[in-house]
């Protein structure tokens, strides 16, 4: 699985990154102008992604917007649709309702736990299904 994982903080980008790994090539891009580049450039290359996770808040661009881009990128280029989730500290309402209106395929809360990243990956289809996880285990916001 081709991912691309977009965080400015380290540790989340690196954390993200090492989970998702084992899983096939992964690319990182600590802001949204990189974070585009790389996906056009993909795009071009013929070799989309198929994950791409996003950190809302961002310094340059805000995680919604630039999810946003991504969309239109695709189109511009005819691209299958990669999922993206949104990755983030704040759970509020309103972030869940803005992404799910930016046509988000899922909502993860910092601290990303591989058990939960698994279980989102699993039900979007991306991973085959893993069932040994406890309900107590999982932190996502279903959309």
């Amino acid at each position: 699985m081709h991912s691309l994982v977009i965080d400015d903080e380290f540790v989340s980008l690196s954390k993200m990154v090492i989970m998702l790994e084992p899983l096939g090539h992964c690319d990182a891009a600590t802001n949204g102008h990189q974070a585009l580049s790389l996906f056009r450039q993909a795009l071009e290359e013929s070799r989309p992604y198929v994950l791409v996770t996003i950190d809302i808040n961002m310094p340059d661009i805000n995680g919604l917007m630039l999810l946003e881009s991504l969309r239109l990128e695709e189109q511009k280029h005819v691209a299958p649709p990669a999922k993206k989730l949104i990755i983030t500290a704040d759970s509020s309402t309103l972030n869940v309702m803005l992404a799910v209106n930016k046509n988000c395929d899922g909502f993860l809360v910092k601290p990303v736990r591989q058990s939960v990243l698994i279980e989102k990956l699993t039900a979007l289809k991306l991973i085959p299904g893993i069932n040994n996880q406890s309900n107590s285990e999982k932190q996502t916001t279903n959309i």
